[in-house]
């Protein structure tokens, strides 16, 4: 997620990019409790839900990810492109497995005391949150059910292994693929390469967050994260497509009508059959047509961005730098407030739009305070000086 520390230059629309990717993440997180029918899969299982929420999270869920790790390819090449191997290496360990190791524990105790509050504080509790206390109540479920997973720190942990690789493979020059990026028709079913990654990850795409490594994320999120290492230096290829912005958007709202009617309705009784959790094995064309979509998008993201999001912006530059800290301590005050809100009588587009504004007043508000000039800071970003 850092990009390139003390880099020359900074390229403003990736940077941009970050931070609205991030935003939607807060998003995602925050409306998995009013979507319908997806909520029931959610801890904090909202009384009412929304069909348009659902959707939404779901198209978001398409590409938001693979655009992340996208960029980190992108960056990852460039800071060895400017600083070399042993560099990039020390970068990766303090950007990524020291917060990883640092704020797992920290996480795994909120979590759990978000969960400890819902068990006493929802009175009928529905979808996974009646399950966990069902299971909860047996001694020995509970205890064969007590498991420590990476929760949404997963995204660290492939990357750094994804980085590892990177490391690995960066002095082989015949992995540059120039056959591929000289054949129009190859990038055009490149896309296809994602289809293994598809189908073990099942749909919706899961967040695989076991610590025992699976290996479809390598196949599905590294194959962005390579598409992007392979980016840097070839910057003309996204000139080439600019003219092509708006069509692939259009095509990609096209196409998520089919994928969504397509995804199994996501419930409770769902879950035992999951290849991951919430996610089941699809068909080959759901794969392929998941696959194209995926890849039109995160591309369409890309584009639009270049286009729109090239000029340093005050604003957008502050929710990037902030991103990192809000990705790391947004989703157990997510479902803490979700969990409140639940009996409350008010709407779940209400409920939605409180619960996102608390939250990112909050992380924002402890970035400043907290992080922005103390060594956590200079840990996620780098050290900064006070204006």
């Amino acid at each position: 997620m850092a990009a390139a520390s003390g880099a020359s230059s900074r390229i403003h629309y990736l940077d941009n990019l970050r931070a609205l990717a991030m935003l939607l993440g807060v998003y995602l997180h925050g409306a998995l409790a009013y979507a319908e029918p997806s909520r029931s899969i959610w801890i904090a299982t909202n009384p009412q839900g929304s069909v348009a929420i659902d959707a939404s999270i779901w198209w978001i869920h398409l590409f938001r990810m693979g655009l992340f790790f996208l960029l980190s390819g992108y960056f990852a090449k460039l800071v060895i492109h400017r600083k070399g191997l042993r560099p990039f290496l020390w970068n990766r360990g303090i950007r990524i497995a020291l917060p990883f190791l640092l704020f797992w524990p920290v996480l795994t105790v909120a979590m759990t005391m978000v969960f400890v509050f819902a068990f006493s504080y929802v009175q009928q509790p529905q979808g996974l949150l009646q399950l966990i206390v069902a299971a909860s109540q047996n001694p020995e479920t509970a205890k064969s059910s007590t498991t420590y997973t990476t929760m949404h720190l997963w995204f660290l942990y492939y990357l750094l292994m994804l980085s590892l690789i990177a490391a690995v493979c960066s002095p082989w020059t015949w992995l540059n693929f120039d056959w591929l990026f000289q054949r129009k028709w190859l990038l055009a079913l490149s896309p296809l390469a994602l289809v293994p990654g598809v189908m073990g990850g099942g749909l919706p795409v899961a967040s695989p967050e076991s610590f025992v490594p699976s290996w479809w994320p390598f196949a599905w999120y590294g194959l962005f994260y390579w598409f992007g290492w392979q980016l840097f230096g070839r910057e003309d290829l996204l000139d080439h497509l600019q003219p092509w912005c708006w069509s692939l958007v259009l095509a990609g709202f096209v196409m998520f009508i089919p994928h969504y009617f397509l995804l199994p309705a996501l419930d409770i009784a769902l879950i035992q059959q999951a290849t991951e959790f919430g996610s089941l094995t699809p068909s080959l064309l759901e794969s392929v047509l998941a696959a194209y979509l995926s890849s039109i998008l995160t591309l369409s993201a890309l584009l639009v961005g270049r286009r729109f999001l090239g000029r340093s912006n005050a604003w957008l530059k502050f929710c990037a730098d902030s991103s990192y800290w809000v990705y790391l301590i947004h989703l157990p005050i997510i479902l803490f407030l979700q969990t409140l809100l639940i009996p409350v009588a008010i709407p779940a587009m209400v409920k939605l739009a409180l619960v996102i504004l608390v939250t990112w007043l909050f992380c924002l508000a402890t970035y400043v305070v907290f992080v922005r000039y103390t060594p956590i800071g200079w840990m996620l970003n780098g050290k900064r000086t006070f204006p």
